[in-house]
């Protein structure tokens, strides 16, 4: 899955990455999410990274659950609400359902509640970040959920 358009020169080399995150979260009326099955990408054309975190992604194609987290690598360490001023590009905590037909997704986006950064590491080898949540979203056509809980972001880059 790529998140962004890439933008490098044929002869450019990547570097190699290797992402080491954890994330546990409590989901009003849900079981307990927990996950170290993680995607990274980066904007070449930006600063803008993603970290995609699902459980049971070799499970049942009908039943996943996840959360997304699209920001700028040089996010600063602080305290953010959902508004104007909420650095997250994208930050949500998603589910699917199923029929016999088709699967389809919920997220639920904060609406109100407060994500606090620490930036631990930002260099060209090595982003580390940890954030504790706590909001409220709501999917269009479902209910409220309560989203509270932690991510380890560790990202290494290295050129072989």
């Amino acid at each position: 899955m790529s998140f962004f358009k890439k933008k490098t020169s044929a002869h450019q080399l990547d570097p190699f990455i290797s992402v080491n995150c954890d994330l546990k979260a409590e989901i009003s009326n849900r079981v307990e999410l927990y996950t170290q099955n993680f995607e990274f990408a980066q904007d070449s054309n930006s600063d803008s990274i993603a970290l995609l975190g699902r459980a049971y992604e070799n499970g049942f194609g009908s039943s996943k659950k996840g959360m997304s987290f699209v920001f700028s690598r040089n996010i600063q360490s602080g305290t953010y609400t959902p508004g104007a001023a909420f650095p997250f590009q994208e930050l949500y905590y998603f589910e699917s359902g199923a029929n016999d037909d088709s699967l389809t997704f919920y997220t639920y986006k904060p609406e109100s509640g407060s994500v606090t950064v620490e930036v631990v590491a930002n260099s060209s080898e090595q982003l580390s970040y940890i954030l504790d949540f706590d909001f409220k979203g709501k999917d269009d056509s479902t209910e409220t959920l309560r989203v509270v809980g932690k991510a380890k972001f560790n990202v290494f880059m290295r050129s072989r």
